[in-house]
């Protein structure tokens, strides 16, 4: 908020006063400042009273702001941002679902679901549309040992090291044990590299190879001395060559020359030419940077790190999902550098076949993805498999949740209430700066303790918004509202405890609560809630598909008698104090009502009468009265200052006059 007022000092008068030479009354025997102190006595007096009323007007910004600080907090249960967030069908969920085999599906039940155990098959997962490249690993897959014999030397590429194995081995575990012993007795591979027997508990065994640093090239296997390069490709099916690609690999590396890739992709319908120029330090995650980039996400490119395979796959999944891949360029072929085979793609959907409570057969379902709601229940899917849901009714959420909003809706009530009620005792008046000077601190805060007591009093804004609020409360919510047809439309529950329909949420009958809510019939409210839960949510968080006409009120319009309790609730709230989440401080001013009126100011003129009577304004009207009569008080004073110093000025020369006379005559005074 920005507010400018002008200073509280006095004018040039007052400055050229404060410098004026007053002599005391020596002449006279007058107490020149207690008189003039007297004198202006009257002006000091409207000086106090401004100061009191602008003192009032403060004390009144200070006790609004802290109501809408409350309101504000309210206002979470209607801020979706907010943990308390109540105007959507989930905060009124009173199902459960759990899964006896979550590795398989798990879910979440909407309030529509119907309670009982639902038997979920699984056939097959939606999949990805998804083209990829030929295994280009760093794999040396072994099946048969005695192709490693004694002697067998395996250069490691431009790493410029080679070992000679020095022993039969009778299981590949330990075959690795020789080999990492003859890596430790070599300068160049020790500390380099190492090897790893893994068995993966499948037909599969191998032996990886483990580059020790990021700086060294991809490793690349070859013999020489026992056996020659022709006899290890010889058994391919025994021998992988190793390339070794990851995200930080050179493209130089894997083929590619300094120049251009160009290539498209397409998803579906959607092109997009994936481009990059290739030079020494350009890598693997460059390309995959790219192909994010020119698709917006909708392609991803990967490298699998253990099999080197290089793929591309869509974000979307099911067969409304494809992909392709077409080489654009000549050189730097995208498709043969990483061995892609298949350049074109198709995902797949899902098969689930769902055993509703109650139900002998199945229904079997295609969904595009892994992720689907059907009659309330959504299913996230993990595995192929056979599992049970269990969905399980339970009000005391929903319950749980109505009682703190009540507790908190009474808490800001009784705020309201408290200050409309409470009594001004016209003793206690903002302290004036002498009646300061004469008091301690304690006394003081005392004081306008009891001073600020009342000063909301009556307020006409906190009037209007109790009143308002109490309204949402015992006007019929309609389905849909005609103001021609009485009870036409009427949802079936209604606030209160009594009569069919009830909910069991009443106001307090105690008139001194000023409208606090009391749940007074439990029983009721929790089988509203477990048994008629449509009408439950259109009571409290309906809204309605009518458009307000801007030239009337919201109150008792169609909108507001098609909006359930909650959603009224908000409107007001945000006709008062802006919407939920603005200006929790308090001192917002863009919008509502209340905020506008107690912290915009709109007047800035010298007169201080040009604004809208804002709470600013007025603080800014006192403060130039507090000026215009601190300015009148110092001219006065400057007045009769300088008509005593005229007195004391005449007696002194009379008294000189008379003592010379005096002496001459040879008398005494």
């Amino acid at each position: 908020m920005t507010s400018i007022y002008p200073s509280s000092t006095s004018t040039s008068s007052a400055a050229s006063s404060a410098k004026l030479l007053r002599i005391s009354g020596m002449a006279s025997g007058i107490d020149t400042d207690a008189v003039v102190k007297s004198m202006v006595s009257n002006y000091q007096a409207k000086i106090d009273k401004a100061n009191g009323a602008k003192q009032t007007l403060q004390w009144q910004q200070e006790g609004y702001r802290e109501i809408i600080k409350g309101i504000k907090g309210l206002q979470d249960y209607f801020d979706p941002l907010s943990t308390k967030y109540m105007l959507s069908g989930k905060s009124f969920n009173i199902n459960t679902a759990a899964s006896d085999n979550s590795s398989i599906v798990s879910a979440t039940s909407g309030s529509t679901a119907k309670s009982g155990t639902y038997k979920v098959n699984v056939s097959k997962l939606a999949e990805q549309a998804k083209i990829e490249g030929d295994s280009n690993n760093s794999l040396v897959t072994v099946t048969d040992l005695s192709k490693w014999k004694i002697g067998e030397k395996l250069d490691f590429g431009v790493i410029n090291g080679s070992i000679i194995l020095s022993e039969t081995s009778s299981s590949m575990s330990d075959l690795v044990v020789d080999i990492n012993k003859q890596i430790a007795n070599s300068s160049s591979l020790n500390g380099k590299i190492s090897a790893s027997y893994i068995n993966d508990g499948t037909t599969t065994n191998y032996i990886k190879f483990t580059k020790a640093t990021s700086t060294a090239d991809d490793i690349v296997l070859s013999s020489t001395g026992a056996t020659t390069i022709s006899d290890i490709t010889s058994f391919a099916s025994d021998l992988t060559i190793n390339s070794g690609i990851s995200s930080s690999s050179l493209l130089n590396s894997l083929g590619f020359a300094n120049g251009p890739i160009d290539f498209k992709l397409i998803n579906g319908t959607t092109s997009s030419d994936v481009k990059l120029t290739v030079d020494a330090s350009s890598t693997v995650q460059d390309l995959m940077d790219q192909v994010n980039s020119v698709t917006g996400g909708e392609i991803a490119m990967n490298v699998d790190d253990t099999t080197g395979k290089i793929s591309f796959q869509s974000k979307k999944y099911g067969s409304i999902s494809s992909i392709k891949i077409t080489d654009v360029s000549a050189s730097n072929n995208v498709i043969s550098k990483f061995n892609i085979l298949t350049t074109t793609n198709t995902g797949k959907d899902a098969i689930v076949a769902i055993t509703a409570p109650g139900q002998s057969l199945a229904t079997t379902t295609t969904q595009s993805s892994n992720k689907f709601t059907t009659n309330g229940v959504d299913y996230n899917l993990v595995s192929t498999g056979i599992a049970n849901l269990t969905v399980s009714s339970n009000s005391d959420t929903v319950v749980t949740n109505m009682k703190k909003f009540v507790e908190d809706y009474n808490t800001i009530i009784s705020t309201i209430n408290t200050k409309l009620t409470e009594k001004k005792d016209k003793d206690y008046a903002p302290l004036t700066d002498e009646q300061r000077t004469s008091m301690s601190e304690t006394q003081i805060t005392t004081w306008e303790t009891k001073a600020k007591v009342g000063i909301l009093r009556k307020d006409d804004y906190l009037s209007s918004l109790l009143t308002q609020l109490r309204g949402t409360l015992y006007s019929p919510v309609y389905s849909s509202y005609d103001s021609t047809s009485t009870g036409t439309g009427k949802v079936s529950l209604s606030f209160g405890s009594f009569g069919t329909g009830s909910i069991g949420i009443e106001t307090s009958e105690d008139v001194t609560d000023g409208g606090k809510l009391v749940i007074k019939d439990e029983v009721k409210l929790k089988n509203a809630i477990e048994n008629n839960m449509d009408d439950f949510k259109k009571l409290f968080i309906g809204t309605s598909s009518s458009d307000l006409d801007t030239n009337k009120a919201y109150i008792g319009s169609k909108q507001y008698n098609e909006d359930g309790i909650f959603k009224r609730m908000d409107n007001i709230m945000r006709d008062y104090v802006a919407s939920p989440g603005l200006g929790k401080d308090g001192t917002y001013t863009l919008s509502g009502y209340m905020n506008i009126f107690i912290n915009k100011q709109y007047d800035f003129s010298s007169s201080g009468s040009a604004g809208k009577n804002t709470l600013p304004d007025q603080v800014y009207s006192k403060t130039l009265s507090v000026t215009k009569f601190q300015t009148q008080l110092a001219n006065a004073q400057t007045r009769y200052y300088a008509k005593f110093t005229a007195l004391e000025k005449a007696m002194s020369t009379l008294n000189s006059q008379q003592s010379a006379l005096t002496s001459m005559l040879g008398t005494s005074s």
